[in-house]
């Protein structure tokens, strides 16, 4: 078992590689090789599973969108050719970095591949339907979750007038067999219609499962399901449904956010490396999906040390007011005259050396709660609704905390949800997907107070990143769909 975990974790690092790999066994899930264990018991592929989950590679996006800035006095020469061409939207990206639009499109293709081996031999297994359930829904949410990252990264963002013919990227639903695989891409709305599919299979396959589901707060939950599809519907502007699994959500979880006062005082009391041990700790928090992985810089290198020189933008530090308590959760590195702060959310920070598990959230209930405020008011719902949902986030965000007037506009609690939003999720891999759903340009200096080296405008081409060089390469029809710039 060990050895075949070991298999698949390291398969399909481009969607071409993982046929080659397999070349030579055209009924590789069937008929053990190389001494591979065969997997026949539903324990078995629940273990595979633990190694479904991808690594949050996706994060290297928070360099493209305006809560980020470059400075070079700050950064390690050798890393400025790394991820400057990706802070400045150039198609020409390294592809042999530690983190960026190569790994993420490797990584999330690698448990793609984990989930359609789980999912093509789950009914063979021995164990109760219960038991089967559960693991086909796993896979399955695991699948459409990575498929949506996939077409949200490299493909153009969901419009329903031209989701039918837009690119977005290949759908994989089904194990590689043949000598040489070639893939081409699906259209958003093809990705769209699959993840939704996947998705809400899912998430009826773990409700028919009950006790089954895994109550481990790293595995998906009916919860964490409905958390996803509140994603989904957002993104893709279908306003109604967004509320609907937001719904869901608070009635299994309640309004329940993180307590940021009783977070704070861990950073002078126990230091700076426990703090932001704890801030992602889901024993004590109520994070609704977690990952967990050991790396001492992982997807966080251009983001959570000093080494890259980018750092939270001048522009989203001025938006924390003082009695904000979100501006606690940064810390001051560089010099007096270079002086810059990162986001201490996660236990890789300057003076943290060791190997600690970085655990990021997929989900949380903050998104879910602007999630639901802003589809309500997009969708001519109540007010007084969403000011519900606001306020139970900015009651626990601000010291002194005064309630927004409940006469407020619409328009303006809207903006002031999105402004919410911005603050919450800095340094968690959200903003980037605001930025193309919502239109907003960016411009991006090499330095302060500098004209822009580039600008990022409103509906901006570039905002679907271009397809890895590698599999470009290696699979030839997607080297004739490349995203138009």
């Amino acid at each position: 078992m060990k050895q075949f975990k070991s298999t698949i974790k390291y398969a399909a690092v481009i969607l071409a590689a993982t046929s080659l790999a397999f070349s030579s066994c055209k009924k590789f899930t069937q008929e053990p090789y190389d001494n591979r264990a065969p997997l026949t018991t539903a324990r078995e592929f629940a273990q595979v599973l633990v190694n479904g989950y991808p690594v949050r590679h996706d994060l290297f996006t928070d360099i493209l969108t305006d809560d980020y800035d470059f400075h070079a006095g700050l950064a390690q020469a050798s890393n400025i050719s790394s991820y400057l061409p990706m802070y400045l939207w150039k198609d020409d990206y390294p592809d042999n970095i530690g983190t960026g639009p190569a790994r993420a499109y490797s990584e999330y293709y690698a448990k793609i591949y984990v989930a359609n081996v789980a999912l093509e031999g789950i009914d063979n297994a021995s164990g109760t339907a219960e038991e089967k359930a559960a693991i086909k829904g796993e896979a399955k949410l695991i699948r459409a979750y990575c498929h949506f990252m996939l077409v949200n990264i490299f493909g153009a963002q969901y419009d329903a007038a031209t989701a039918g013919s837009s690119l977005g990227i290949p759908l994989v639903t089904a194990v590689a067999r043949g000598n040489i695989n070639t893939y081409t891409r699906n259209t958003v709305k093809e990705v769209y219609d699959q993840v939704e599919a996947d998705a809400t299979d899912g998430l009826a396959l773990l409700q028919q499962a009950g006790n089954a589901v895994s109550t481990n707060p790293y595995h998906f939950s009916v919860a964490a399901a409905n958390a996803f599809l509140s994603r989904v519907k957002l993104y893709k502007g279908d306003w109604t449904s967004t509320v609907k699994y937001a719904d869901a959500v608070i009635a299994e979880k309640g309004r329940s956010v993180r307590v940021l006062s009783d977070d704070i005082p861990y950073k002078t009391s126990s230091g700076i490396p426990f703090f932001a041990n704890r801030f992602m700790d889901p024993a004590s928090h109520p994070n609704i999906l977690m990952l967990a992985y050991n790396s001492t810089l992982g997807p966080l290198v251009p983001t959570g040390f000093s080494i890259c020189g980018f750092f939270p933008s001048d522009s989203i530090m001025a938006l924390y007011k003082t009695n904000d308590l979100r501006k606690q959760v940064f810390t001051s590195v560089g010099t007096v005259i270079d002086q810059r702060v990162i986001a201490i959310k996660y236990a890789t920070q300057p003076n943290s050396p060791n190997n600690t598990p970085i655990k990021t959230p997929y989900f949380n209930m903050e998104e879910v709660l602007l999630n639901r405020a802003e589809a309500l008011l997009r969708n001519n719902g109540s007010v007084s609704d969403a000011l519900t949902d606001l306020e139970t986030l900015r009651s626990k965000r601000y010291s002194p905390y005064a309630k927004l007037n409940v006469n407020i506009a619409a328009t303006a609690l809207l903006d002031t949800v999105l402004l919410e939003r911005r603050k919450e999720f800095v340094n968690e891999g959200l903003r980037w997907f605001d930025v193309k759903r919502l239109k907003i340009k960016v411009l991006h200096r090499l330095a302060r107070n500098e004209a822009p080296a580039a600008t990022l405008d409103a509906a901006d081409l570039r905002k679907a990143i271009q397809i890895p060089r590698l599999e470009q390469e290696r699979n030839m029809p997607i080297a004739g769909q490349l995203n138009p710039r």
